[in-house]
């Protein structure tokens, strides 16, 4: 059981069953996979992914299930985030036990915020906007209540304005050097 565990955790079907869900029921992904998408392999790595939706509950139990049935067995799990409005699924990791240390987050559900936020649409799936990346990331790195995440989303705004800068660069006419 254990073996079959470490082979889906790194499976793609994973990733296939969160984006076709996305897609399905027109939620907008964000955070560091939104980020990821827009910028590509210089993007910060990330396990998770964080996706607004219309009903988090109901999309995360379905996606819980939809995973189950792929690997054959009980290993993931909803539960409520700290935030309202919030609901992971989350696998249980080797111990295969709930709400131990080495559970692993793999997607979290939240409310779609009203308005909703503006997105682009890359390969079906819909994707917060960089612009609106940029402004939830530096009011996080403001906010004191986030000071536990300060450094990824300072990270990622350090990542996002390199590769603004090098676009810019790449747009420039310079003269030719003989």
């Amino acid at each position: 059981m254990r073996r079959k565990v470490a082979i889906f955790t790194s499976n793609p079907f994973r990733q296939k069953i969160i984006l076709n869900k996305a897609k399905q029921h027109k939620q907008i992904v964000y955070g560091a996979r939104s980020i990821q998408a827009q910028l590509g392999i210089l993007s910060r790595q990330t396990q998770d992914w964080d996706v607004f939706t219309s009903n988090p509950k109901t999309h995360a139990q379905e996606t819980e299930k939809e995973l189950d049935k792929q690997i054959g067995f009980d290993y993931y799990y909803t539960k409520p985030g700290v935030h309202k409005g919030t609901y992971k699924v989350k696998g249980k990791g080797f111990d295969l036990k709930k709400e131990t240390i080495d559970d692993e987050g793999i997607v979290d559900y939240t409310s779609m915020p009203k308005p909703a936020p503006k997105f682009v649409i890359l390969n079906g799936i819909r994707y917060r906007k960089l612009n609106e990346e940029i402004k939830a990331k530096k009011k996080a790195v403001k906010d004191p209540a986030y000071k536990f995440r300060k450094e990824k989303d300072q990270g990622d705004l350090n990542r996002i304005k390199t590769i603004q800068r090098a676009e810019i660069i790449k747009r420039r006419k310079f003269p030719k050097v003989k």
